[in-house]
């Protein structure tokens, strides 16, 4: 693999999949990958496919990701039962938002499951900060191309920029560290 070249083995490398394998090729995947040593494979299957996460799971010494289709509390509870994962990662704004979040944490905290939240977004930071269970925050960079989770940046100031691969909340900031920015309102429907 080109990109593992590039970087060395000193660094990371996390695989991102969004479910576009079925079982069999996952299966047929993953031993080739085992070389490479990355960090995590993530979604490798359809969302629903809970056992086989959990075979592929199982199969290899690359840890298993998932979660970011997971909508509920008691969903995270049957991967984790099932051993289907061996890392989480939510999306806060899909399982409820910061307080359902808090309380997936503290499930994946008790079966000894690390998390870290899917995006990068600023309302993830409280969250990965206030659990033993997140040894890191998934972090997209501002770019002027929009991929999907870059609303928030037209509509919030304030968000962190990382620095050396490393984030700095201001403790002096209330809430979120947010501020509503006016700036692109024209470009939004707003409906009273």
């Amino acid at each position: 693999m080109a990109i593992r070249e590039v970087i060395g083995y000193d660094n990371d490398l996390m695989l991102q999949c969004y479910m576009g394998w079925i079982l069999e090729y996952a299966k047929r995947m993953l031993p080739k990958l085992e070389k490479f040593e990355p960090r995590w494979l993530e979604e490798p299957v359809i969302a629903d496919d809970i056992d086989g996460y959990a075979e592929l799971n199982q199969l290899t010494s690359i840890p298993i990701s998932g979660g970011e289709h997971e909508f509920s509390l008691c969903g995270f509870k049957q991967l984790l039962d099932k051993k289907a994962v061996r890392l989480v990662q939510y999306d806060t704004n899909r399982v409820g938002g910061i307080t359902a979040a808090h309380k997936i944490n503290a499930l994946c905290e008790a079966h000894s499951v690390p998390v870290i939240p899917h995006a990068g977004q600023m309302h993830n930071c409280p969250l990965t900060m206030s659990t033993l269970a997140s040894p890191m925050s998934e972090y997209f960079p501002m770019f002027d191309v929009e991929v999907g989770n870059e609303p928030i940046y037209y509509i919030f100031d304030g968000e962190p920029v990382a620095e050396n691969g490393f984030v700095q909340l201001d403790d002096h900031k209330t809430g979120l560290g947010l501020t509503p920015k006016t700036g692109f309102l024209d470009q939004f429907n707003i409906i009273e």
